[in-house]
């Protein structure tokens, strides 16, 4: 089943399957990288938030075709698919972020959690946690996977 996350939404162990699927589309514009650098985000100084994260000619001047978003931006935007997925009483155990290649501006990204494993469903006590496993990708419009990750997040059980 295919659906579109609401991060209000909490997800039960008893009620997930393998090959659940949930989608989040979204499209980091240049206005975007810029508010996430300027809100202190990127882990660098004021003045080092220029270059191939916001200008065009320096982009290019390093093999890019045009700005980039950083790469913490873009595995931000990765795990808000995972936190929203699994609801607020949910916990990341792990997740294992692959960088592929670098997302664009303006890319046009399909965010999908994939559930491929369960442990701890309806058939275990509700004191042990119930754990997801996840492959999580952005895949872009010219249909590559900029990023990749394995997730394993844990859910509470329906009381």
């Amino acid at each position: 089943m295919t659906e579109a996350v609401s991060s209000f939404t909490q997800r039960y162990i008893e009620d997930i399957a393998i090959g659940d699927e949930a989608v989040v589309l979204q499209r980091p514009t240049t206005e975007h990288v810029i508010s996430f650098l300027n809100n202190g985000h990127s882990g660098r100084p004021a003045n080092a938030m220029n270059g191939r994260f916001t200008d065009p000619e320096v982009a290019k001047a390093q093999g890019f075709p045009k700005p980039i978003v950083p790469g913490v931006m873009s595995a931000a935007m990765l795990t808000r698919v995972v936190t929203d997925w699994m609801g607020p009483m949910g916990r990341i155990v792990s997740l294992d972020v692959s960088f592929r290649r670098p997302v664009m501006h303006d890319d046009q990204l399909r965010c999908v959690a994939l559930v491929t494993d369960i442990i701890g469903d309806e058939e275990s006590e509700a004191s042990s946690p119930g754990l997801v496993s996840l492959d999580v990708t952005l895949e872009n419009d010219r249909g590559e996977k900029p990023l990749q990750a394995a997730a394993v997040v844990e859910l509470p059980h329906r009381i």
